[in-house]
Parts: C-alpha cells; structure tokens; sequence
C-alpha cells in the first residue's frame, strides 16, 4: 500500500499551485486606503576606504627654487602595498620630472638620477631633503600645488597633490 501513497505525494509535489486571483471587492467594502509613509532619510556617505593593497603617496610638497629656470625639489612618502613593486616614473602635467638620489662619499655630496626605485611591500620610502628626491623642471612660476602621479612597473599609479612651498619659507636645504 505504501507505493500508491508515495505515488500521489510525488504527483501533487510536481503539480504547480494555482495561480492567486486577487480578491474581488463587492459594492459594500469601502474603498481601500493607502496610508502615506514618511520617506526613509537618506543613509549618510560611506567613507571611500583606503586600498592598501597598492602603493600610495602622502605628504607631498614641493620647494620652489628661487632662480627662475632652475628645476625645483619634490618631497613624498610612499607606502608600498601587498607586493613589492619599482617606482619607474613621477609624472606632472606641463613639467618634467626626474627621481634622484643624495649620497655623501668622503665629505662630498652627490646627486645621481635615479632609473627607478624599489618599493617593497609594506614598507615606506621616504623621498626627503639630503635623499632621494624628485628634481622638477618647469614647474610654473605662480602654481601653489602640483598634481603628481606616481607610475610603478606592475602598472599601479598613485596620485597625490604637492603644496608648493617658496625657498624662503624652508630652511631644511637641498
């Protein structure tokens, strides 16, 4: 006796459910009203979450040499992200940007261009006054900032803006 119970089971199992007929109203229900719900506010914004996953730069500034023509120095923290990576270029619109390093050797101090840069992950390099450093050429005489775009051999970039500072107003030096 069993199988022709599980038989029906299965047969009103697989049998859909008639569709639902919204109820018909008659001449005596009132109408029906819908009540006015006060519209939710909205939700405040969410704060953009930093991705430290890739490098980043902080602490951007840019002291204007006081000779005109002359290239300006560029200032930055970079923290690397995951992975290790190599800083290949600095860009800047309307200028030209090169990276260099400071050294002192036997009482001397000396400047070489730099082709790149190793960042690895998790750490910070600090590109700093008697350091590395980035040498701008063409910066515009009444620019108060400077957006920069760091470019990184994985493909990375990240941007940050330099406040430009006057010489006079930094004792620090190049």
């Amino acid at each position: 006796m069993r199988r022709p119970i599980i038989a029906i089971t299965l047969i009103l199992a697989a049998t859909p459910a008639p569709a639902a007929q919204p109820p018909t109203k008659t001449a005596a229900e009132p109408p029906t009203k819908t009540a006015a719900v006060p519209a939710k506010p909205a939700a405040a914004p969410v704060k953009e979450a930093r991705d430290r996953t890739r490098p980043r730069a902080s602490a951007a500034w840019v002291r204007r040499n006081p000779a005109p023509g002359r290239p300006s120095a560029g200032y930055f923290v970079l923290a690397g992200g995951d992975q290790p990576d190599r800083l290949v270029s600095v860009t800047a619109p309307g200028t030209r940007i090169e990276m260099h390093s400071m050294t002192m050797a036997g009482g001397i101090m000396k400047m070489a261009r730099l082709d790149g840069l190793a960042v690895p992950a998790g750490s910070t390099v600090n590109f700093a006054s008697g350091g590395n450093h980035l040498m701008i050429f063409g910066l515009p005489a009444t620019a108060t900032a400077l957006p920069i775009t760091l470019v990184f051999a994985s493909g990375a970039k990240a941007t940050t803006t330099a406040a430009i500072r006057d010489a006079a107003d930094d004792h620090a030096g190049h």
